[in-house]
């Protein structure tokens, strides 16, 4: 789980990137007694509820569940991978980065990486200065067209492609090799090298890190060809997790201005917003919202309003956006944008001031999809007016509680008239209320081993002090986690090292482990005596385990038709049963 990386080269890294040092960087923390609170950077609060503990070097948040160590935190308050998270810390402490050590194809493509980051940027300070070129004035008058301040053109580094060979000379003169331009893909080949991007407007496309992944080409003449062309996804560009105008979010994040999310359809809706004041919005790039997306917003602000075109299919995408956001845990609103216009079009003709209002009167989610569901019925007419209403109620059902079910039936009573009581009939008798019901009906109860596991294993994780290593627990553990989580706990305890929270994050995928997770997350506070109950646990285990092997030797005897075998088994079961009443923990 180091990922290629030494595990004393992890820990000297960590250990000079003290965690509360490095989250004050990003965050006001007020200590208070042992530990140091302060306000979840990843949901919206107003009263602290993450933790920062420094003798065990982790933080958690008691209300949305988010927990890590300094690196899982550079991570996610960066929007950035692994390596890029290890290499800020590095440079923070002034420590130079070991040779890898893991898939030498993955530092090869590293290398590619660095290569290709290098082309696109200066590719993208080519095209900028190409766009005040005198030979450029078919771009710089359809900039003006386009109201394009010289602020919006600085911002984003909007630049031109002024032919299909200039950038393959540019870039050969900076000593790139054909094979790696043609590896950013700024570069293609057909007979001959050519511009991916010829003779069109340039929009670099920012990673979160403000970096230059790709370009976004949008044509400014009349063509056969599509009007908008966008990097081919390569190693360091992937439409389907970029988002234009991500960078932004994330400076206003920083200065702590981002209360919510807009998310348009494209760049020039991005630009007119930006120079409208609205510097909190984003555009997918050609491209369905992903769950990738919705995550990486949801790390950013969990507040957002989905503002697509007016016109039928960007209500029709709004539909599905609101679907992967919902999904994805953040909270949505929506708008419908008159006369079928975008929102570049709407402010123009109606200016800020009308746009900020329907921001204002965004519609929640669930209303939105209500209402855009009733464009497709005339409710004059009978039929569907209850072909409406079985619709609508399939989208209340999708919510999980009544209360919340309640609040929206109330919306479809008064655009229908029909009476309340009814429509809670039409709610329970619906199909999918049915599946709804039969899973809430459908009761876990824990283990009564695992659950003891789980005491023990997170008794030794936060090093209670009545937990200890005289009970062998390994022999009793079947999850393949928990195994593991026990021999570096011994391993720890053995050599005499003092094993911290943040070590689980260097040898598990926490975020995707969830018997680890709820180790982390366990709460000591619900158990009374929890001494006493360490013990019981410990006994427990044993005594499912004994269990465990009586019935193994029932099932042998029935199947044992050697009566000397039989009475041997149950010598072994008798055996068993003393123990179990003795509560003997000894093999």
């Amino acid at each position: 789980m180091n990922r290629g990386f030494d595990e004393t080269w992890i820990e000297q890294l960590k250990s000079k990137n003290d965690i509360v040092t490095v989250m004050s960087r990003y965050l006001t923390l007020t200590q208070k007694g042992k530990n140091f609170w302060t306000c979840c950077p990843f949901h919206n609060e107003r009263t602290p509820s993450m933790s920062i503990n420094p003798l065990e070097q982790y933080y958690h948040c008691f209300g949305c569940k988010e927990h890590g160590d300094v690196i899982t935190f550079i991570e996610k308050i960066e929007s950035c991978d692994f390596m890029t998270a290890i290499e800020i810390l590095a440079k923070n402490a002034n420590m130079e980065i070991p040779a890898f050590k893991g898939d030498q194809n993955l530092q090869k493509r590293k290398k590619q990486k660095e290569v290709i980051m290098n082309i696109l940027a200066e590719s993208a300070r080519h095209y900028e200065a190409n766009l005040y070129d005198p030979s450029a004035k078919k771009a710089q008058e359809y900039v003006k067209s386009r109201k394009f301040t010289r602020t919006s053109l600085n911002e984003f580094h909007i630049g031109y492609s002024k032919n299909w060979t200039d950038i393959v000379t540019f870039l050969k003169t900076k000593g790139f090799s054909y094979e790696d331009m043609l590896a950013s893909g700024v570069v293609e080949y057909k007979d001959k090298y050519f511009d991916a991007f010829g003779e069109r407007l340039i929009f670099p496309i920012y990673n979160i890190m403000d970096e230059c992944v790709g370009f976004s080409a949008r044509s400014i003449v009349p063509t056969d060809y599509a009007k908008y062309k966008n990097s081919s996804n390569n190693l360091v560009f992937d439409k389907s997790k970029t988002m234009f105008g991500i960078n932004f979010l994330k400076k206003l994040k920083q200065q702590h201005n981002l209360d919510y999310i807009i998310i348009v359809e494209g760049q020039m809706d991005v630009v007119a917003l930006h120079q409208a004041g609205y510097k909190n919005c984003v555009a997918c790039l050609g491209t369905a919202l992903t769950p990738y997306h919705a995550k990486q917003l949801k790390y950013l602000c969990e507040n957002v309003i989905v503002s697509l075109d007016g016109d039928s299919a960007g209500q029709n995408a709004t539909v599905k956006t609101i679907d992967t956001l919902v999904e994805g845990g953040l909270n949505v609103k929506a708008i419908k944008i008159p006369d079928k216009m975008d929102p570049d079009e709407y402010i123009k003709a109606n200016g800020k001031e009308a746009y900020q209002k329907l921001l204002d009167n965004a519609m929640d989610h669930v209303v939105f999809k209500i209402y855009h569901k009733l464009e497709q019925y005339d409710l004059n007419k009978i039929d569907q007016k209850a072909k409406f209403v079985s619709t609508a109620i399939n989208i209340v059902n999708e919510l999980n509680t009544n209360s919340e079910k309640q609040l929206y039936l109330d919306v479809i009573k008064n655009l229908t008239n029909i009476p309340i009581e009814i429509l809670k009939r039409d709610l329970v008798s619906s199909v999918k209320q049915d599946s709804v019901e039969e899973k809430s009906h459908i009761e876990y109860f824990e283990d009564a081993q695992l659950k003891a596991v789980k005491f023990v294993l997170a008794s030794l994780c936060f090093k209670k002090e009545y937990a200890n290593f005289n009970f062998d627990l390994r022999k009793y553990l079947k999850n393949p986690s928990y195994i593991k989580l026990y021999d570096i706990l011994l391993s720890y305890h053995q050599s005499n090292k003092a094993f911290l929270i943040s070590n689980l994050f260097d040898n598990f995928d926490v975020e995707n482990d969830v018997a680890i997770k709820e180790l982390i997350d366990y709460n000591f506070e619900e158990i009374q005596n929890p001494s006493q109950y360490y013990e019981e646990c410990i006994w427990k285990i044993r005594e499912e385990y004994l269990k465990d092997k009586i019935k193994q030797y029932t099932k042998q005897i029935d199947t044992q038709a050697d009566n000397t075998q039989r009475l041997e088994i149950l010598k072994k079961i008798n055996e068993i049963q003393k123990k179990l009443k003795n509560k003997n923990l000894e093999d």
